[in-house]
């Protein structure tokens, strides 16, 4: 069924928790342009003619609060996953926990808070890059997308400080000069929402026993040794939390009896770590890093699940870039990790995984569970890549990563291989594979007892091809075609109790309770129009149709992905009215999410809770009137295929206001869903499932900013 836990995507976070995600991508040296891409190609020596969509733009994208990380929305293939400001992106057809976060090199605990906003200052955000589909070899650890974000240098200058406020946050950063060549910033940032949020909220569905609140902070000190040399030193953090009673006509009680008790969550990361860089004599470039990262989640949901988990990860990274005589380019490097899980989990417990097509019941009635342990794991990723200067107008790379870890015991080979092809001055012709695999991003289907440590990595083969054109000097546009094979996809081990009975007696040990039984296909055609500022005028338009289907290998069954929308498009434009004033807008438009039917007039089975505890469902009983002395304690309704009803189409329109009003002060306005759209994004039923209303998104938000240096 389609459970409540879509709706609550705190648990997302904390049952697919990067508990135990080892992240291996890294870049060898600084090479990611200042832009977010359909899909990143760095060859050297070959400037990407293709249209590029700088951070500076992204900063003024309406709807976004300045926060460049939240506008990735607005770039080809994203779609929001998660549920309301919960989203995070799931780009082409993968799942959002299939993403890799980096930033400067080194692990991030989470990058997106509990209001959608970024774990970063927009102040220091250098650039990002979006890497959509078959990356070169130096990344690992992801099927859906690398998300590459670099923080600025501290400024060689005198001392500064930068007040940031809006409805959402405040903050401030503090940067300068220690000496002639040293320097270092701080900033710290605090969320407002706990203010108002309440106003936004119906008391009888649900209150706060902890209002939703959030804070973050980056540290860097930089010391220039010498001209081809760097020290830094990097501290980043972020804290979560928030807490709720669910109220008297909440249906979500109603459908999960078992929230009773309401919902609490804690989340927070810290991480530290050294970065040296140094070019060695012949023009070898080399980078090194040492980091240690903190990660502690705290969760539970009344009687259905309790979770406290730690992560402590120290990981070290060296990568070499040697440039050729003839021009060419070899690079190689080696990441190694050490990770120690420690997780106490306890609550109700079904093997259900519904992002594969399971079709799961009420998580109320599942088996009681009480699981502790402490995992231990040593990782390493090693690559290569040569970069080919085949022609004047042929760039090609070769790669090949291997990802090894002692948990698993599994090795796998990643190549790449990635071209560009100059047809002549205004024509650029595109290609790209890659072979991407991760480790199993969440425990439950790893851990001791409820799950299967023997699990296999997920993987999926990138296949890409595009054109890219110079229209002239301001406009530019690049077409994109791709094709993703995606296996060993993690599915419950549903069986019969006759079969599991069989199964235990011939084999001594009763069946696990996951296996990779999935695979799955996105295939899609991107095309991005880029226009620079002339006349006044700037923007984007992104269009995007796209495919995702899931097969279930063991019974054949085929169903559309969650997360398959065939249409997104987005009109990004901005109008500089003087040098102090800009106007822009940004409009929106998907496809409807999907969702599994329910049939209202249907049966339903009926699940009694006994006096001895146990749980009983049987429709005829229900009919006769047993209820073994209690009220029906929950439903688990007649449903259709799953995945087989797409909501209306979704639509948006903001708008945003920049006013310069000296070099030291500026401000924005901003109206979010400006002719008040509301979207449908799910359905809520009520217990006996026998009516439904749609759930909707916000109508109309005034949004005001601004940004003080003294």
């Amino acid at each position: 069924m389609q459970t409540l836990f879509k709706k609550l995507p705190i648990y997302s976070l904390s049952m697919g928790l990067c508990l135990l995600p080892l992240s291996f991508a890294a870049s060898s040296e600084e090479q990611d342009a200042d832009v977010a891409e359909l899909s990143t190609i760095n060859i050297s020596g070959q400037q990407n003619l293709g249209p590029k969509i700088t951070t500076e733009k992204l900063l003024k994208v309406p709807g976004s609060g300045g926060d460049p990380l939240k506008a990735i929305e607005a770039l080809p293939g994203v779609v929001l996953g998660g549920f309301g400001p919960f989203s995070i992106p799931a780009v082409r057809g993968s799942n959002p926990e299939d993403n890799s976060y980096i930033t400067d090199m080194l692990p991030v605990g989470y990058v997106f808070h509990n209001d959608g906003g970024s774990t970063y200052n927009d102040n220091l955000i250098e650039h990002f890059s979006l890497k959509s589909g078959a990356w070169d070899a130096q990344y690992s650890n992801a099927m859906g997308a690398v998300l590459a974000t670099k923080l600025r240098d501290p400024y060689i200058e005198p001392s500064s400080t930068i007040v940031d406020l809006s409805f959402l946050r405040a903050g401030v950063m503090v940067e300068g000069a220690i000496s002639e060549d040293s320097a270092f910033y701080a900033s710290y940032r605090q969320s407002l929402l706990e203010f108002y949020v309440e106003n936004f909220i119906d008391e009888d569905e649900l209150t706060f026993t902890q209002v939703p609140k959030n804070s973050d902070y980056q540290f860097k000190y930089l010391w220039r040794m010498s001209n081809t040399s760097n020290l830094r030193f990097v501290a980043t953090g972020a804290q979560d939390s928030v807490g709720i009673d669910f109220g008297p006509e909440s249906k979500a009680k109603e459908a999960e009896p078992g929230i009773e008790g309401g919902l609490d969550a804690d989340t927070y990361y810290h991480n530290q770590g050294i970065i040296f860089d140094t070019v060695f004599d012949g023009g070898i470039s080399s980078i090194f890093t040492l980091s240690h990262k903190e990660e502690d989640t705290s969760f539970g949901i009344g009687t259905l699940f309790e979770l406290d988990a730690v992560n402590f990860e120290t990981r070290f990274k060296n990568f070499y870039n040697v440039p050729l005589d003839n021009g060419d380019n070899f690079r190689f490097g080696i990441d190694y990790s050490v990770t120690d899980i420690e997780y106490t989990a306890s609550g109700l417990y079904t093997p259900c995984n519904d992002d594969a097509g399971d079709n799961c019941p009420p998580f109320s009635i599942g088996v009681p569970f009480d699981n502790k342990d402490t995992l231990s794991i040593a990782a390493t990723y090693g690559f290569i890549a040569y970069d080919l200067m085949a022609t004047p107008n042929l760039d090609i790379t070769f790669g090949l990563g291997n990802s090894y870890n002692d948990f698993s015991q599994e090795s796998n080979l990643e190549p790449r291989l990635e071209t560009r092809y100059r047809l002549n001055n205004d024509w650029t012709l595109t290609a790209a594979y890659g072979r991407h695999g991760q480790f199993i991003r969440e425990f439950r289907f790893i851990a001791k007892d409820i799950g299967n440590p023997d699990l296999k990595f997920p993987a999926s083969d990138h296949y890409v091809v595009g054109f890219e054109h110079q229209i002239d000097d301001s406009l530019s546009a690049k077409v994109e075609l791709y094709y993703k094979d995606i296996q060993d996809l993690v599915i419950a081990n549903n069986l019969s109790d006759e079969q599991i009975t069989e199964l235990t007696t011939n084999q001594g040990t009763p069946p696990v309770p996951y296996v990779n039984g999935s695979t799955g296909t996105a295939y899609g055609l991107e095309l991005l129009i880029n226009k620079n500022l002339t006349d006044k005028w700037y923007g984007w338009f992104s269009a995007a149709y796209s495919k995702t289907t899931l097969k279930n290998e063991r019974t054949g069954n085929e169903i559309d992905y969650e997360y398959d929308r065939p249409w997104v498009l987005n009109l990004v434009a901005a109008y500089q009215k003087s040098e102090r004033t800009t106007y822009g807008f940004k409009w929106r438009y998907q496809s409807g999410g999907l969702v599994t039917p329910v049939d209202l007039n249907g049966d339903h089975t009926a699940y009694f809770e006994c006096s001895d505890g146990s749980f009983k469902s049987d429709t005829s009983d229900l009919e006769a009137g047993v209820t073994c002395g209690a009220d029906v304690y929950v439903y688990d309704p007649v449903e259709g295929e799953v995945n087989s009803k797409r909501l209306p189409a979704y639509h948006r329109l903001d708008f945003r206001i920049d006013y310069e009003a000296s070099r030291d002060s500026t401000y924005y306005f901003e109206v979010i869903n400006v002719y008040n759209r509301l979207n449908v994004q799910d359905y809520e039923y009520n217990k006996e499932y026998t009516e439904r209303e749609e759930e909707t998104s916000l109508p109309t938000i005034f949004s005001v900013g601004a940004k003080l240096v003294f």
